[in-house]
């Protein structure tokens, strides 16, 4: 009976599967399930797209808002800053366009009939088309917002910041997010939906698999490619989409973690031959130069390969536990993989910084473009000695590269002026400085007698006289290609031989405080609009470094000052002699300078002078002014007032190491046997050193309610007397030839004068 029943079914199959319409209806039905699954595959990739277009959209959405940041809280920007904003602003145009072409197709079929199916509600908020709304009203207030900031109107860019930028910008990311979970979920449906297809694909296909495989596998293929892709969406915001390294988003945090877990060096790349790839070959084989570059740094960077495109030709590698001569190595391993035949110069220049401590990314980069700039030196002189054909000058991009790194006027006017004339060609340059209703030559470079020198910087130069007089009397440049052919030509400066000349003017504080010019005398030169744009870029950075001077001075004098009257308030409660504060702050500064520190280290002398009694604030007045001796309990209480004090400063936003030093370390002594920290010799930091050998002097020759003012001898011999016991030897032999040259020349020991640059 068993075996009765059990026949029909595969007799009946055998029937059904010898009938022509049952193979045509699986055919039938295969073919049916694989167009769904295309048209689900379909879906599945716009989903896809979309997802990173709005990963993309988020991004750009960022980037914009940093830049537009940094914008607000920048005091000057430059021009290139400017440029990033304005391709900032193009990228969000092209995505608020890529997102509407994306909301029409999800308005199209197929795609409307598996919204339809996957999610009814669809149709309604939010969409594609609401997110290229927000992004063009995001578009609208930013550019308000920069336009009135580009007029110097930083208030009123705050307020459109506030009111308009920043709602724009929080619904805009709120929409996107949003979006980016309704289509994940999308995304999901249409892969659950796609593997239920491809099923019912594999069980129709028994009869004709070999019809269908390739479909099949094709299917399975893009399946799991979106599952991937799905996977390394969030990684793609901190990768170049050229080379697959970190760009300078992922840097910046690679950089965060690794300094915080262990030391690192710093290693900079600039390439020195990507720009005659691309002229001789293309685009195309400069990528894939850039992409040769980023293999062999990853190759050199083993086992954590943190390596990063940081700019076109410009590469950054962390090296985590590695030494500078070991940083080196990797730097010499990847440029002999880089080499290529018969290119005269090294694949590229590069520089090492490490990092010591915690400290930001820009300023150990700074520091490694230094050293890569040094090396790039390096190697154009040794292809100079060599006798190579190749250019051994700096580009134009390098040199204003170089020019925005100059902070001081001193830098602008030694470094950069004569690199101008050697980038544009020009045998002297000349910077002429407001004196009075004139201006007069400081700076003359070239070869010039010393006749023809003399005669021309003793000229005073008015409005109209010569091109100087024309750049001063339009506030603008003036130049001209045949000088001595000029009607308004000054006969000193066609004697000296000038053939062709350039003046710019130099703003800042409103008014044209000097001029800065290119000189040729040999021959006659063109001054193209290259020559004046770049010379009006030297003009600009040099008001803006005396700009910056004047700010600095000026922030300095009214710290020193604040600094000054509290160490003199600080002097009525100890009852110190009056001007005890302002002349050690003097006595102080003045040997600084013969023991040859710095202006910063000055700085920090002048006011820790100013402070070095602050931790008096919390003696009780009861031991502070107590006519006698103090007890041991007492004592103990005083002596804390340099940790006391040191732990006030620390508190005090913008004082330096080195004026917490002398707060703290002003009572150590030479032999080791002071307070607090019982410090001895050069461990004692040497602005406490100087400090205390002023302090003691000025205490013994003025009056105290305790003691009388001693002579100047007597405190001098027993400043000696105590030199390698309390003081430091060399500082107390400088201090006495001090003392004894400031007596001689003035009868007394200091002149007080005002304290106008000071504070860190």
């Amino acid at each position: 009976m068993q075996a009765m029943t059990s026949r029909p079914p595969a007799s009946l199959w055998r029937r059904l599967t010898g009938r022509g319409w049952v193979i045509a209806a699986l055919l039938g039905l295969t073919l049916l399930s694989t167009g769904l699954s295309a048209a689900v595959i379909s879906a599945a990739s716009h989903f896809r797209d979309t997802l990173l277009l709005l990963a993309d959209t988020t991004a750009a959405t960022n980037a914009h808002s940093a830049l537009e940041w940094q914008a607000l809280q920048s005091d000057t920007l430059q021009d290139d800053h400017w440029d990033q904003v304005a391709q900032s602003r193009e990228r969000l145009q092209n995505l608020r366009a890529q997102l509407q072409a994306a909301a029409r197709r999800e308005a199209t079929p197929p795609t409307t009939w598996l919204h339809d199916l996957l999610a009814p509600p669809y149709a309604q908020e939010p969409s594609l088309g609401n997110a290229a709304q927000e992004l063009g009203g995001y578009l609208q207030a930013t550019a308000e917002e920069l336009a009135v900031l580009r007029s110097g109107d930083r208030a009123g860019a705050l307020k459109i910041d506030s009111a308009r930028v920043d709602p724009a910008a929080e619904r805009l990311n709120s929409l996107i997010g949003e979006l980016r979970e309704d289509r994940e979920r999308e995304a999901r449906r249409t892969t659950n939906l796609a593997a239920g297809l491809i099923l019912l694909t594999l069980l129709s296909s028994l009869a004709t698999v070999s019809l269908l495989d390739r479909r099949l596998r094709r299917s399975l293929r893009q399946t799991q490619r979106l599952e991937l892709e799905r996977q390394v969406e969030r990684e793609r915001e901190n990768r170049d989409s050229l080379t697959g390294l970190w760009n300078r988003r992922g840097l910046q945090g690679l950089f965060t973690r690794w300094t915080a877990e262990t030391g690192l060096c710093v290693l900079v790349l600039d390439l020195n031959s990507l720009k005659v790839i691309n002229d001789s070959g293309g685009h195309a084989a400069g990528d894939n130069r850039l992409r040769s570059v980023a293999l062999a740094l990853l190759e050199v960077s083993a086992p954590y390969r943190l390596a990063a495109r940081w700019g076109g030709d410009e590469f950054v590698l962390l090296l985590p536990g590695l030494s500078e001569q070991q940083a080196h190595q990797v730097a010499e391993r990847a440029s002999d993989l880089l080499e290529l035949p018969g290119d005269l110069m090294p694949p590229f220049a590069y520089g090492v910084a490490r990092v010591s401590g915690v400290t930001s990314l820009e300023r150990v980069l700074a520091q490694a473009d230094a050293n890569m700039y040094e090396h790039k030196e390096v190697q154009r002189q040794e292809l100079a000695r060599q006798g190579a054909t190749a250019r051994v000058g700096i580009s134009i991009e390098e040199f204003t590269l170089r020019l925005e790194r100059m902070e001081t006027p001193q830098q602008v006017l030694g470094e950069g002026l004569p690199l101008a004339a050697q980038v544009l060609g020009f045998e002297g340059t000349v910077y002429l400085e407001r004196q009075d209703d004139g201006f007069v030559v400081q700076q003359l470079g070239g070869h010039l007698s010393g006749e023809a020198r003399a005669q021309l910087q003793g000229v005073v130069y008015r409005e109209g006289e010569g091109v100087t007089g024309q750049a001063i009397a339009h506030s603008a440049t003036r130049w001209s290609n045949d000088y001595p052919g000029e009607a308004y030509a000054l006969e000193s400066w066609v004697e000296a031989g000038l053939k062709t000349v350039v003046i710019v003017p130099v703003r800042y504080g409103a008014q044209v405080m000097g001029l800065i010019g290119l000189l040729q005398y040999s021959s006659w030169r063109v001054v193209t609009p290259q020559v004046r744009r770049l010379m009006e870029t030297v003009a600009s950075r040099l008001g803006h470094a005396f700009e910056r001077l004047e700010a600095v001075e000026n922030v300095r004098s009214a710290l020193q000052g604040g600094l000054l009257a509290l160490g003199v308030a600080l002097e009525e409660r100890d009852l110190e002699t009056a001007g005890h504060t302002e002349r050690v702050v003097n006595l102080s500064e003045e040997l600084g300078l013969r023991l040859g520190m710095s202006e910063p280290k000055l700085d920090a002398l002048r006011q820790g002078a100013s402070l070095h009694d602050i931790g008096k604030l919390v003696i009780p007045d009861a031991i502070l002014l107590k006519p006698g001796p103090l007890d041991a309990s007492e004592w103990e209480i005083m002596r804390n007032h340099a940790t006391r004090g040191y732990d006030i400063a620390y508190r005090l936003s913008g004082l330096t190491p080195s004026t917490l030093s002398i707060i703290r370390s002003h009572h150590e002594r030479w032999d080791g046997s002071g307070y607090p920290d019982g410090l001895a010799g050069e461990a004692i930091p040497l602005e406490a050193r100087i400090f205390a050998v002023c302090d003691v002097y000025d205490a013994l020759t003025h009056t105290r309610p305790y003691k009388r003012a001693w002579s100047h001898e007597d405190a001098v011999a027993e400043i000696r007397k105590q030199s390698g016991t309390h003081f430091d030897p060399q500082v107390v032999e400088i201090f006495t030839g001090l003392v004894e040259a400031q007596r001689q020349d003035t009868g007394t020991l200091l002149v007080t004068r005002p304290l106008s640059c000071s504070a860190d």
